[in-house]
């Protein structure tokens, strides 16, 4: 099967005509596409949008294609795992992390990637559509660039979705938060006076960028957890700049190739958050290019961050980690859910069937340590329908107590881009909403 960012587009048009919007009118990079992303959100669609006359502030057109709203529908991330809305992160574990397949290494005259490459003065990270997406931004952002490093020890290679600011034609601001595996790998580097190697990749098929935000431990590599979602093995292909042992996938759209400097700190940000909040200015890496490599005719690939784009994909594999922990101590779990409304990444929904007395908080306390990100879990019988924000909060309003119902944890590890933490503490916790047994309330009343 071919598995690449393009093909996936063809095909997927010609089966869902009416979840494509294709746009030929001029759309500016700054703030306009985020503009129509959020008018569409309003209107709760989220189709795949396809702009073929991008153009920059002075009004010259790119040479790119752009590609984004790709992954804001968890419907269509569902469709393309052969899934459900509902099994979707269950589906996702099992493939990503208990049926990895591992990759390939192709010849580079058969890589997509390496249809042209460019070195030196020839790279100009200005001739890519990179958005502008918030008003506070200070310029052109990779949001959907997976930056890409190797742990110095193991040899083994890591991939997220970390952002990255165009300061200069072969400069950009790179932005490892400090409890990413990568940030792990340049904080082992820099303490010996290296820099680090690096590359972005960008556009790729949905299934590889949904697998390479695997929950992974450290060191692992991605690269087999996307071939368990790809149900194949990815195709990857030596760097041109960093060595031959430093892999990029081969079918992607673009690859950026470059060093992250040892001991230099500049200031990157603000930025809009997934939380939908604007970030501070923050001291973070200088990125310096060596190489872009790119397929004749790529596209480019923007995720919207702090909207759809970003939450649903990555919500799948917090959703496979949190189900598979919590069923291991709490047999009567059926589903897991984090929410749009909780950023997906703060708040979790569980759903319990036949549950024992005590069951809600074990499974609280299971859930809450499991990623910095968990703030707060809710936990519910089986007739609510956790993916039914009325039914969620029909029950946290009438099957929860506060003085009984509540667990609270303060003084515990949080995300420093919530703008609630102080000292990269905060408070964690969660409620009880399922009815006790022996419990005698009225039963809930039926029209059928």
């Amino acid at each position: 099967m071919q598995v690449d960012l393009q093909s996936f587009l063809r095909e997927y048009e010609k089966e869902h005509p009416e979840d494509v919007v294709r746009i030929d009118k001029e759309i500016g990079i700054e703030e306009e596409v985020s503009t129509l992303c959020v008018k569409l959100e309003e209107q709760c669609r989220y189709p795949i949008i396809y702009c073929t006359n991008v153009v920059n502030r002075m009004g010259r057109r790119y040479e790119m294609p752009l590609v984004f709203n790709l992954l804001a529908s968890r419907s269509r991330c569902a469709r393309a795992l052969g899934s459900d809305v509902r099994s979707v992160g269950r589906d996702f574990y099992n493939l990503s992390r208990l049926q990895t397949i591992p990759p390939v290494v192709v010849r580079r005259e058969e890589a997509l990637v390496k249809q042209r490459v460019l070195r030196g003065e020839a790279i100009d990270l200005f001739s890519l559509p990179a958005l502008v997406h918030h008003r506070q931004d200070p310029g052109q952002y990779f949001t959907a660039g997976f930056l890409t490093t190797i742990d110095p020890d193991s040899g083994v290679d890591n991939c997220s979705l970390q952002r990255g600011w165009i300061v200069g034609p072969r400069t950009m601001r790179c932005l490892l938060s400090p409890y990413s595996h990568n940030r792990y790998n340049y904080d082992k580097l820099e303490a010996r006076g290296e820099d680090t190697r690096m590359a972005y990749w960008i556009g790729h098929h949905p299934l590889v960028c949904l697998g390479a935000q695997v929950r992974l431990g450290y060191p692992e590599s991605h690269y087999g957890a996307i071939g368990g979602i790809l149900r194949q093995p990815l195709r990857l292909v030596p760097s041109e700049t960093l060595g031959n042992d430093f892999l990029v996938p081969a079918d992607a759209e673009v690859v950026i190739e470059g060093r992250l400097i040892a001991n230099k700190r500049v200031p990157e940000g603000p930025f809009g958050e997934y939380t939908g909040y604007t970030g501070p200015q923050v001291p973070s890496l200088e990125l310096q290019v060596s190489c872009m490599t790119h397929r004749q005719g790529a596209h480019w690939h923007d995720i919207f961050t702090g909207h759809a784009d970003t939450l649903i994909m990555g919500s799948f594999a917090l959703e496979g980690v949190t189900y598979e922990a919590v069923k291991q101590r709490v047999p009567s779990l059926k589903n897991v859910y984090l929410p749009l409304s909780g950023a997906s990444r703060f708040n979790i929904y569980l759903q319990l069937e036949g549950a024992r007395r005590g069951d809600a908080r074990e499974a609280i306390m299971t859930a809450l340590p499991l990623d910095y990100r968990h703030k707060h879990v809710f936990v519910f019988d089986e007739d609510i329908d956790i993916f039914d924000e009325r039914q969620v909060m029909w029950a946290l309003a009438t099957r929860s107590r506060l003085d009984r119902d509540m667990m609270i944890f303060p003084k515990v590890r949080g995300s420093v881009l919530d703008p609630s933490i102080v000292d990269e503490l905060t408070t964690k916790g969660g409620i009880d909403c399922t009815i006790p047994p022996g419990d005698t309330r009225p039963p809930r009343y039926s029209v059928r």
